[in-house]
């Protein structure tokens, strides 16, 4: 496949969420808001079948202020620089590109945005050595990413949310083929037709691309 403006060829596009998808976001918050609050440290299960704002304040028995307190706290320390990276996340990044696809990060945008949110995103990319082609901060990250690259270029989509998936099947128009749900314990309760671990995705990633090649060879 050619660009119709410049004639270069293009690739196929990868997209994956940070924050649930390739890092322990929600175990990295929970340790946080025990600190910040000094709360109990008791092993509650958050499984996904509530929101995590809804769940965490009736875990805890705290209420909305508290949360939007331990958020902003949380992203104004820069926390996102030391969240964990889930195993086998950026080995799984490095064969997208391997595989000659384009990787695009994605996340929401942040509850009350912050300029530090984008260089500690970037650096915590930086720090797991996770090259990337594109990255997108946004509520509505896959109608902009839709906005930015066609459809048809678009493989998959890796995301931790039901809700996230549903919304890239919607944008990029192809139904619930491409957007993939990547199980953790923070999901478990949840469902999506595609379904895969972290580090079963490059098998499904791989495949994809290869399928794109073969009807998109230039």
């Amino acid at each position: 496949m050619r660009c119709s403006e410049c004639s270069k060829n293009v690739k196929p596009v990868v997209a994956v969420d940070i924050d649930g998808t390739l890092g322990d976001y929600h175990g990295h918050f929970i340790w946080f808001a025990v600190e910040y609050f000094n709360l109990p440290d008791d092993d509650y299960l958050y499984d996904g079948t509530a929101s995590f704002k809804s769940w965490w304040m009736d875990a805890y028995q705290r209420d909305e202020k508290d949360w939007h307190d331990v958020k902003l706290a949380y992203r104004q320390g820069g926390m996102k620089r030391t969240m964990p990276i889930y195993e086998g996340a950026a080995e799984f990044c490095w064969s997208v590109k391997e595989a000659g696809a384009e990787l695009w990060v994605t996340t929401t945008r942040p509850y009350l945005s912050l300029d530090n949110i984008v260089p500690d995103t970037v650096e915590w990319l930086r720090r797991h050595e996770i090259e990337y082609d594109g990255m997108l901060f946004d509520e509505d990250k896959y109608s902009q990413l839709a906005a930015r690259v066609d459809s048809d270029r678009v493989v998959a989509v890796f995301d931790d949310l039901p809700d996230m998936c549903h919304a890239a099947a919607f944008a990029l128009y192809f139904g619930h083929d491409v957007p993939v749900l990547i199980k953790t314990q923070y999901n478990s309760g949840m469902m999506y037709p595609n379904t895969t671990t972290l580090d079963k995705a490059h098998l499904i990633s791989d495949k994809r691309i290869q399928w794109w090649r073969e009807d998109y060879a230039a």
